[in-house]
């Protein structure tokens, strides 16, 4: 009797030492329940590229960030960069001299000269308005309801995990990989964590990458309703790109609205959102999603 209750409790060691040592498998993160039901609702969602800009606004700032809430804009891209001292901030280009009133190199510059520009905005017009920082962006982001696109300058994907988690906003980001091996590097780091990846879902499944948590990027110009749908049946959203066609017309973004394209990014934000029916009917849309998600 002994050796069989030993043998009991070892078997029964075991397997709980087994299902210990077994890795959890990924979930479906808040942030790619939302796009689920914007799919399966038929919905558009709009996302700023550069965080939305135009006269008064500039590029990758808070105040472009807060006007998106205002317009019924779920997302705004921001760009990610290091200063030569470790602090994160948004910057788009590889040199301060375009959006600042400052000149250099970002991964040269230290954050005490950085954090004394102004921003300007697209047409030369300099702002009272700072360039931001990461963890101040994420705050006002939150404080404003937008989700923010993240998309790494001269930052580590390393870096940018360990900044995403030490400001709690897992489930308020997602994160653009321009390659497979971008996009199983960050989930090898976090794969809970909702990325924009290349259209190239096999290649990202054979990679590691985890297909519940990503969006595909269709590249830029007018999404192709049948490649849409295609990507509809497996499960899996879209996004693309209509910032380098934006002309003030509104016909662009119904049209490609309608093809069943889950995000359109873009620069006039304004226009964009204008033709889908402004805030009176992205906000129910969005609230429906938000809602879905828990």
């Amino acid at each position: 009797m002994k050796n069989r209750l030993f043998t009991i409790a070892s078997a029964s060691s075991l397997l709980a030492l087994a299902s210990a040592c077994t890795p959890e498998a990924p979930t479906m993160s808040y942030q790619a329940r939302v796009l689920e039901c914007v799919r399966e609702n038929g919905f558009t969602m709009l996302a700023a590229h550069r965080a939305g800009f135009g006269p008064g606004y500039a590029e990758n700032a808070i105040a472009s960030i807060r006007r998106n809430a205002e317009l019924g804009v779920l997302y705004a891209e921001v760009d990610v960069a290091e200063s030569s001292d470790g602090q994160l901030y948004l910057m788009h280009d590889w040199t301060l001299d375009r959006t600042t009133t400052g000149t250099g190199e970002i991964r040269e510059t230290a954050w005490s000269y950085i954090s004394t520009l102004n921003l300007v905005d697209p047409d030369g017009q300099v702002l009272d308005e700072t360039v931001p920082t990461f963890e101040d962006t994420i705050l006002a982001a939150r404080e404003a309801g937008v989700y923010l696109n993240l998309d790494l300058k001269n930052v580590s994907e390393q870096t940018l995990v360990e900044a995403i988690a030490a400001n709690n906003a897992e489930n308020e980001v997602i994160v653009i990989a321009y390659t497979v091996e971008d996009a199983a590097l960050l989930h090898s780091l976090n794969p809970d964590l909702v990325l924009s990846a290349p259209n190239r879902p096999q290649e990202l499944a054979d990679a590691g990458v985890n297909l519940d948590n990503v969006y595909l990027w269709l590249g830029v110009g007018e999404p192709d309703a049948d490649q849409d749908a295609a990507l509809a049946t497996q499960g899996l959203e879209a996004a693309a790109g209509l910032f380098p066609l934006e002309n003030g017309e509104t016909a662009l973004y119904t049209n490609a609205a309608a093809t069943g394209v889950e995000v359109l990014s873009i620069d006039d934000v304004l226009t964009g959102s204008r033709a889908l029916g402004g805030r009176a009917a992205l906000d129910p849309q969005i609230e429906t999603c938000r809602t879905a998600a828990g």
